[in-house]
């Protein structure tokens, strides 16, 4: 799933698409916001908000070679095993209709 931090003066949506587009060059309109997690490392605490779109235009194209070597649409109920830990937070979260926090 695409991420990335947010920029000063920017809003949370605002980052998403950026994102979003920045990773994948998907324009996204209409995000909700899905989940809220923490996670903590030895002297980090990172936040993670899961947003979700139905509605974006364009195909998905590997725009960061360094970090993605390509990207793939799966179904939801049929998900890679090797997922981000935090990605698969959010999802669990989502299909398990919890608290978004």
């Amino acid at each position: 799933m695409p991420g990335g931090k947010v920029e000063f003066h920017e809003t949370l949506e605002e980052a998403a698409k950026r994102e979003v587009e920045e990773e994948t060059s998907l324009k996204t309109q209409n995000l909700k916001v899905i989940s809220i997690t923490d996670d903590f490392k030895p002297e980090k605490h990172y936040v993670t908000i899961g947003f979700l779109t139905t509605n974006f235009l364009g195909e998905p194209k590997t725009m960061e070679e360094e970090e993605i070597l390509k990207w793939e649409w799966f179904n939801i109920h049929d998900l890679p095993t090797n997922m981000y830990l935090p990605s698969k937070k959010l999802i669990e979260k989502y299909l398990n209709n919890e608290e978004i926090y």
